[in-house]
């Protein structure tokens, strides 16, 4: 019995100081933010954390990288957006099902499609895009997302879907799936005046947030290419 109250009494004490649990990465959208406000993204979970960006109120492409802190009656999320990295309290966010399903009304690939798409790989490079820690690059042609990731993830999906921001015309997204019963792979383009790739000192015009499989989220910066 005492064993037992022991056990108890940790667990309680551990779920107290907020241990860091993992779910699914998913995209979110703001909400419940005023349109004279912004979401804090914060360096740590938690309101005491420094902020280190700020998410306009009705942002989409906030992607989670699945790590979730259990504060209180609040549950904070790890996310990437618009290349910045960061905790932002759950509440203020909503799923976003925009993307998902504006693929899925895109319709299948088909495998002669797919073929036809596949012979263009290396050709019509128009945006080429990375990031460090992990370090991971990404090809985005007019009908392929081709992903590699230095730990051994490597794919090329062809592009279902592509659309500019309907209020925002720096902002685009393009998604497509890895195998015609693959995973969602959607990638949110942002113009910026400057990102940087925290190792060099080039800075790149474009930013990149993106959900790799429907299971890794990844941010960096992009830049236009031309043809390999």
């Amino acid at each position: 019995m005492k064993k037992m109250m022991l056990w108890v009494t940790l667990l309680c004490l551990t779920l107290g100081t907020g241990m860091v649990t993992a779910a699914e990465s998913r995209i979110y959208k703001v909400r419940h933010v005023a349109a004279d406000d912004s979401l804090n993204m914060r360096n740590t979970a938690g309101v005491q954390g420094n902020v280190v960006a700020t998410i306009p109120p009705n942002s989409s492409g906030v992607v989670s990288t699945g790590r979730e802190q259990q504060l209180g009656q609040s549950t904070w999320a790890e996310v990437h957006w618009a290349g910045k990295s960061g905790w932002v309290n759950k509440y203020y966010l909503a799923e976003d099902t925009a993307v998902q399903a504006a693929a899925k009304q895109a319709g299948q690939v088909t495998q002669a499609g797919q073929k036809a798409q596949q012979s263009q790989q290396g050709s019509n490079i128009f945006m080429r895009c990375g990031g460090t820690e992990p370090f991971w690059s990404m090809h985005i042609t007019e009908s392929q997302l081709k992903v590699k990731v230095l730990d051994g993830m490597e794919y090329t999906a062809p592009v279902e879907f592509r659309r500019q921001s309907e209020n925002n015309t720096s902002i685009a997204v393009v998604a497509g799936r890895n195998g015609q019963a693959g995973a969602l792979t959607a990638v949110f383009l942002q113009k910026v005046d400057m990102c940087s790739d925290n190792m060099s000192d080039k800075n790149y015009p474009y930013s990149i947030t993106a959900m790799l499989d429907g299971q890794r989220a990844m941010s960096g910066c992009c830049e236009m290419s031309g043809a390999q």
